[in-house]
């Protein structure tokens, strides 16, 4: 059971991760300006989103 928790938390923080990466990327590539502001919020939410799709899948 406590390794369910881990796992899961794992997969969160993993998730906030690549999409924090990708953000970053498309910011340097293709924004500019205060944009800086909204990624982390943006990465929390999307992460949070990839989670719940893919966490049962893994």
């Amino acid at each position: 059971m406590k390794n369910e928790k881990a796992r899961r938390v794992w997969i969160f923080v993993s998730a906030y991760g690549v999409v924090f990466a990708f953000l970053s990327w498309f910011h340097e590539a293709i924004l500019a300006g205060d944009s800086i502001l909204w990624k982390g919020p943006l990465a929390l939410v999307l992460g949070f989103i990839v989670f719940r799709i893919f966490v049962d899948r893994i």
